[in-house]
């Protein structure tokens, strides 16, 4: 029963839905479709890709097939950050090692030794910034060269005055007194008595003027274009590192010397400082002492210690200076310098079976201040040869202690050539001549540098010539060459 009622209802559905259509009309859209163009249409092929795939495609050098798309771009984007992350540190390291080469290691570098000693770039670039500005001093300071002659010029021109304005006063007083009449008079007296003091005026006024007139003829003709002259990069490397050399020698020299020598040789913090301060004063007005460090690019603490090394300098010279005396140590020698070895060699077998070496002198020395006189030398002090030959290798052999009469050298090779030498005497105390001791005491310094260069155990390497001027050695103001101006003139002046 239940059954039947639900098949019922279902009919009675079904029939109103059939009703429900039939009831309406079915209506096309207003709307109609657009025709389609005859054109041919072109189409895109889109493929997806997984990015996860291996495409079997190498990245580099036949490596990277095995990889995906995505561990593709990673790896490239690694690669590039390394690469660029390199060339970064590559380029920091090429900068630093710029700078530590050109700040360290260079400056490092020996230009010269002595006894093994090595003299670093720094420190000979130091002495030239030094020497340089001395130079300048010597030449442009207030009491430079330049000062001194434009103040004997004027002095010069002052005395002439007065020599003009007395000769005037003379004539006037002989007018004067040929005016007056004949014989004796208080008036003949005293014109008379001033002319004489005229006179003597004029005496002084032109014996001052000459001293003066050839002072400034000195300094203006020899002075000033040496001076001027010297002041160029090669003479002024080469002065450097000689005094560099200089100072160690004489360091070491000092060493080895009572407390008291050292004591009269090394400055004084005190000695330092007012020379520092006088080569301040001494600078041209166009600079300072404080430009002259920053241009140079040295400290006041380099200055000191090259201050010291130049007042050490003067200490010793002055020391040594002090010891030449009369009288002195003197031996009586002869000498023959004679070509090669192999010739000397031959002379002084003959000299030693009894040859006369008085005339073996005049046949085989080349030395033509000693050869007419069969060679003698005459009696010499020490430092005397020296500085005749400027060389010591002879003097250090003739003034060793050790020596005997009559005794005979080796062949000793001193200037290129071969010298033998014989002692014929020897005086403890023999007097010195005035000229000869003053020249002595002059040229003290440069004679016992010359024995210390003549030593066997002085070792001193050549200097190397490319650091000597290299630019990075030298001030930017010191000229690669003298001037060529007229005589008098100075660089940087009008």
């Amino acid at each position: 029963m239940f059954v039947d009622y639900i098949d019922a209802n279902q009919r009675i559905e079904q029939k109103g839905v059939v009703s429900l259509m039939n009831s309406q009309t079915a209506r096309r859209p207003d709307n109609k479709r657009t025709p389609r163009s005859n054109k041919a249409r072109r189409y895109t092929r889109q493929t997806a890709r997984f990015e996860g795939k291996r495409d079997g495609k190498p990245i580099i050098w036949g490596w990277g097939g095995h990889l995906s798309h995505n561990q593709k771009i990673q790896f490239q984007r690694r690669i590039t950050w390394a690469a660029a992350i390199s060339i970064g540190l590559l380029i920091v390291v090429v900068l630093v090692g710029f700078w530590i080469n050109i700040n360290v290691i260079t400056p490092g570098l020996p230009i010269t030794s002595v006894n093994g000693q090595q003299i670093p770039q720094s420190l000979y670039r130091k002495m030239v910034a030094f020497k340089a500005q001395s130079a300048q001093n010597q030449l442009n300071g207030p009491n430079g060269l330049t000062a001194q002659r434009d103040s004997l010029r004027k002095q010069v021109a002052t005395e002439q005055q007065s020599i003009t304005t007395t000769q005037k006063q003379i004539d006037s007083l002989n007018k004067q007194i040929k005016a007056l009449p004949a014989g004796a008079s208080a008036q003949r007296t005293a014109l008379n008595k001033q002319l004489a003091t005229a006179n003597t005026q004029l005496t002084t006024e032109e014996t001052k003027y000459a001293t003066l007139n050839q002072q400034y003829a000195n300094l203006n003709q020899n002075l000033l274009p040496q001076a001027q002259s010297n002041f160029n990069q090669s003479q002024v490397g080469n002065d450097s590192v000689n005094w560099l050399q200089d100072d160690e020698l004489i360091r070491e020299w000092l060493v080895t010397q009572p407390s008291s020598v050292q004591a009269a040789i090394n400055p004084t913090a005190s000695a330092i400082a007012r020379a520092i301060k006088d080569f301040q004063a001494n600078m041209p007005h166009s600079t300072s002492y404080a430009s002259f460090l920053s241009k140079d690019n040295v400290s006041d603490a380099d200055m000191q210690a090259m201050m010291t090394a130049k007042l050490r300098r003067d200490n010793i010279q002055h020391y040594l200076a002090s010891q030449e005396k009369t009288p002195q140590y003197q031996v009586l020698a002869r000498v023959m310098t004679i070509d090669t070895q192999a010739h000397a060699q031959k002379v002084l077998n003959q000299l030693q079976h009894g040859g006369d070496f008085g005339k073996l002198a005049k046949t085989n020395s080349s030395d033509a201040g000693t050869n007419t006189k069969g060679g003698s030398l005459g009696w010499m002090a020490r430092g005397q040869y020296a500085q005749n030959y400027t060389a010591a290798v002879v003097e250090n052999w003739m003034f060793d202690p050790r020596r005997t009469l009559n005794q005979l050298s080796p062949a000793l090779l001193e200037n290129g050539a071969y010298h033998i030498v014989q002692i014929l005497s020897i005086d403890p105390a023999h007097a010195v001549d005035a000229i000869t001791l003053q020249s002595l005491k002059d040229n003290a310094l440069s004679n016992w540098i010359l024995e210390q260069h003549a030593l066997p155990t002085t070792k001193i390497t050549p200097v190397d010539q490319n650091k000597l001027l290299d630019s990075m050695n030298m001030p930017p103001d010191l000229p690669l060459a003298a001037s060529s101006g007229a005589p008098g003139s100075v660089p940087g002046q009008p």
